[in-house]
């Protein structure tokens, strides 16, 4: 041990005040990230499994379907589980593998978004920010069709993350740019 106490520099504080919080709220955003990661990587699982077993599953779908109305259940519609289900063979193997790419590939963005977030990078506020404004039309889009629970928490959520990071993190310089650290966008 040394007979005095370390000079300044070589202390490393604890981050206090704002920047404390803006980690928490990144860190918030990169666990909702990771649902979405975990989510995205089902569909797509589930989506290639179909594309590679789409006759056996079809055929196996067709007998519980069978089954099911055999024993008093009502013919299946287009709404539903079943009529959704039955929507999907109606897609070809290569759609499916298509669209499994397709999720998979924004899976790969999302885990990208997660990990530079956790991180607190700036690269990151900036990727989530573009790959969150760019799907807020569509949710407002399937919001006119129906309105669910699901579809306008999904909505404020995805606009709550826009407007703190356009604001809070002072993203594009909005608000000015004064006291931001150029490297990690922390006031010091």
């Amino acid at each position: 041990g040394t007979p005095h106490p370390p000079a300044r520099p070589e202390i490393t504080l604890p981050i206090r005040g704002r920047p404390l919080r803006d980690r928490y709220v990144l860190r918030l955003i990169a666990v909702d990230r990771l649902i979405h990661v975990l989510l995205l990587t089902a569909v797509a699982v589930v989506l290639f499994v179909v594309a590679g077993h789409k006759a056996t599953l079809q055929t196996d779908f067709n007998r519980i379907v069978d089954a099911l109305q055999a024993g008093g259940g009502a013919p299946v519609s287009r709404h539903g589980v079943l009529g959704k289900l039955r929507s999907i063979f109606k897609v070809t193997p290569a759609h499916l593998r298509e669209a499994a790419g397709v999720v998979l590939a924004y899976g790969v963005l999302e885990a990208a978004e997660m990990v530079g977030l956790w991180f607190a990078r700036r690269w990151a506020e900036y990727l989530t920010f573009l790959a969150t404004v760019a799907l807020v039309p569509f949710e407002v889009y399937e919001m006119s069709k129906a309105v669910s629970a699901l579809k306008l928490v999904t909505l404020i959520l995805n606009l709550a993350i826009v407007v703190y990071l356009l604001l809070a993190k002072r993203l594009f310089g909005l608000r000015g740019t004064q006291g931001l650290s150029s490297r990690t966008g922390i006031i010091p």
